[in-house]
Formats: C-alpha cells, structure tokens, sequence
C-alpha cells in the first residue's frame, strides 16, 4: 500500500497531511520524510485526517517524532476527526501523551494552551 505524505508552513505551525496507511510498509518512508523536519523549530501538526491504516508501526513512528519535540521544547499536535483512530491511541494509552483535535483550528488552539491543557 502507500502513504502520500505533504509538508506545508502555515501560520507558524509545520503541517504534515498523511493520506493513507501510516504501517508497517510505508513507516520508513514516513521516517525518511520527517527526518528533514526540527519539530523543535516550529509547533509541528500531522494531519490524520486521510489516514486509512494505523498499526503499532506507525504508532512507533508518531511517538517517535513526539519524542523529538519535547526533547527541543517543541509541541507536536494530531488532526484526528476519525474516532476510529483515535481509539488506537486509548487502546495502547498514549491518548494523553498527543494533542488532537478535529481539525487545523481545534490543535492550534489546544497547542497554545500549553501541555498541561486537558485533552479533546
């Protein structure tokens, strides 16, 4: 399968649109694509919105990235409108550790409210 990745700057946030499976198949290429990236730099936002498939891969992969904000003081937030996947999150006890939000808007405003907001 495939995974279509699209890195844009908008209003001072980093927003990376996924289209796709985020698995075991394509998470090397998502890394490679991210690798560029300092999500220290920038508030940085992965849009889920078109994602189809998200395995423990992936999982991997968005902690990862998450891991590397926080150690430069970055944030990192998650466009997430689908409960389906967000339910991966509950399930494997990271809901807490990601912002999300529906859509641009909802993360934006979660991000500036600092890590201690209370999640959506």
């Amino acid at each position: 399968m495939s995974l279509d990745v699209t890195t844009e700057a908008r209003d001072g946030l980093t927003v990376v649109t996924l289209g796709g499976e985020l698995d075991i198949y394509t998470v090397g290429s998502f890394r490679q694509d991210l690798e560029q990236l300092d999500p220290a730099s920038a508030p940085l936002v992965i849009d889920l919105t078109e994602v189809t498939l998200l395995d423990s891969s992936g999982l991997g992969a968005l902690v990862s990235l998450l891991n590397r904000a926080r150690a430069g003081q970055g944030q990192l937030g998650l466009i997430c409108p689908h409960r389906r996947l967000r339910r991966v999150f509950e399930i494997t006890g990271l809901r807490r550790a990601f912002v999300f939000g529906d859509d641009l808007d909802a993360v934006r405003s979660a991000l500036a409210q600092g890590p201690d907001a209370a999640p959506a």
